[in-house]
């Protein structure tokens, strides 16, 4: 059996004495894509800041790779873990194709020019994402969607172990949602991504972790995890749990969320 690649064993994390993340404990396999839930305000943020090395937890591990992430300096981490963040940051005018070759900069040295294998390996990425068009486009000029893919072409050039994906596609159109995570998980890549479309979580995720209150409450695969019990439990919703119609021709149970309507009115549902 392959020993994780990502280990968190009893982490926390507090801010001026207000306790954000309890005591939380996780393993990912190499070549999973884990789903991370929960409602606003849950610690899903927190907790992936605490991974990438945004934030120092106040105890607890995080083990990568077999080793502390702390004990690694920042370059040997950054050529193994690649981020994409809900907000997309202003790149001050520059192109598509520069912002992308940024993926390389964990694995060159200062004054090291990109060779001609670089540049074909930053061609390749952006023609993956389906950016070839937009080459020399600034970056800022681009859609939402259109950003975030070329921040994934940016992640493929990095070559990394890990991607962490903080609720990518929350200001996206639906399409671009499901061809965005399709993308992420088309890259044969350890993928851990934070998910305000629980259909879209159940359908895309090999396994689910689910927050609540800082707590981790619930994980396991999709169809063990998205019950109707844990949707009252935590997301505060009354909904229908069923097989969605694809399960069959996907090889795999999917449970497909219908939501009931009327809480204002005070509807009870059954």
């Amino acid at each position: 059996m392959d020993p994780p690649l990502l280990e968190v064993t009893n982490l926390s994390w507090s801010v001026v004495n207000t306790a954000i993340l309890h005591d939380i404990n996780f393993a990912i396999k190499p070549g999973q894509f884990i789903g991370l839930l929960g409602p606003n305000g849950a610690g899903k943020s927190s907790l992936l800041r605490c991974l990438y090395r945004y934030t120092k937890p106040g105890c607890g591990e995080v083990i990568f790779a077999g080793k502390n992430i702390w004990q690694l300096s920042a370059d040997e981490y950054a050529k193994q873990v690649a981020v994409v963040l809900q907000e997309t940051p202003s790149q001050f005018n520059l192109s598509l194709y520069d912002v992308v070759s940024l993926g390389l900069t964990p694995h060159k040295s200062l004054f090291s020019s990109t060779t001609k294998k670089d540049q074909q390996i930053i061609f390749q990425a952006i023609e993956q994402v389906g950016l070839s068009h937009h080459l020399q486009q600034s970056f800022d000029s681009l859609s939402g969607g259109e950003k975030q893919r070329a921040l994934i072409a940016r992640s493929i050039v990095q070559s990394p172990q890990l991607l962490i994906m903080d609720e990518p596609t929350s200001h996206l159109d639906i399409k671009y949602q499901i061809q965005l995570m399709e993308l992420a998980k088309s890259l044969n890549v350890t993928v851990l991504a934070s998910f305000h479309d629980l259909n879209l979580a159940a359908s895309m995720c090999d396994g689910l972790l689910v927050l609540k209150q800082g707590r981790l409450v619930a994980s396991g695969s999709p169809e063990q995890v998205i019950t109707e019990k844990m949707l009252s439990e935590v997301f505060g919703v009354c909904a229908e749990v069923s097989p969605h119609p694809q399960s069959q021709q996907l090889h795999k149970v999917v449970p497909r969320i219908t939501y009931f309507y009327g809480y204002e009115a005070g509807v009870n549902h059954v």
